[in-house]
């Protein structure tokens, strides 16, 4: 795959923060696992495994209400290790967990049913699910490091004819459209099947259904529409350290 860069824009990248979309098994954790370390993982997927071999500190939080209550006190402690120069990159992984913890926790907050369904109450629950996801990714994108916040995507489709109608980030209502809007560098991971090997890429600019988009790239167009699954690599483009 070739790789072209502008040849007259210099931009030196710091505190990369990130939303990475992408299906099961095409390399969000993978591409997090390349970023600057001591770094910290909000495990909320158990797959920290991705992550061995390199200085990786982590949390992981089972299905159950306390682990939101751990989360909140494990994010003070962690943006106090980002403040001393401990921590250069925190990454959560993923969204899709973190949101049914936090429903746990909001059943708890307020432990009313549907009467008919016995199940969450959307003008209850979800909003509180909504402000307690929000808030928290918000705090973890200001903290003064790299930070990559990973999502599962969902698949919409017309419920008459079945027809795709947007492929979304796995986010409770407007979660989906406002979490990407927290960052400048949205991207998107796939897999390609070259030859007999599966090799793995970074999206950066909307295909299809699939969303993405980079600032850093711009209408210069710094950044290639699919760059290896590397952060290094990416870097190297956007610093002009990689040629075509």
């Amino acid at each position: 795959m070739d790789f072209d860069c502008s040849e007259d824009v210099e931009i030196t990248v710091q505190n990369f923060k990130c939303h990475v979309t992408g299906d099961y098994g095409s390399g969000k954790s993978t591409f997090a696992s390349t970023f600057p370390t001591p770094g910290f993982v909000f495990d909320f997927d158990s797959g920290i495994e991705t992550y061995r071999e390199r200085r990786w500190l982590y949390r992981q939080y089972p299905l159950v209400p306390k682990s939101w209550i751990q989360f909140e006190k494990d994010i003070r402690e962690v943006e106090k290790l980002v403040s001393k120069g401990e921590i250069k990159t925190v990454v959560v992984d993923s969204t899709t967990t973190m949101m049914d913890i936090a429903m746990e926790r909001a059943l708890q907050i307020d432990p009313r049913r549907d009467s008919n369904t016995q199940g969450p109450m959307w003008n209850v629950h979800y909003q509180i699910v909504k402000n307690l996801v929000g808030g928290k990714l918000r705090k973890i994108i200001s903290f003064d490091c790299n930070v990559l916040v990973l999502s599962h995507l969902e698949i919409k489709t017309n419920q008459e004819t079945g027809a795709i109608v947007a492929i979304e980030p796995l986010l409770t209502g407007r979660l989906s459209k406002e979490v990407p809007g927290y960052f400048g560098e949205v991207y998107n991971c796939i897999t390609k099947r070259e030859g007999k090997e599966t090799k793995y890429y970074i999206q950066t600019k909307t295909v299809g259904f699939y969303k993405a988009r980079s600032r850093i790239s711009g209408k210069s167009g710094i950044i290639p529409d699919y760059v290896e699954n590397d952060y290094e690599k990416l870097i190297a483009i956007i610093n002009k350290k990689e040629k075509k």
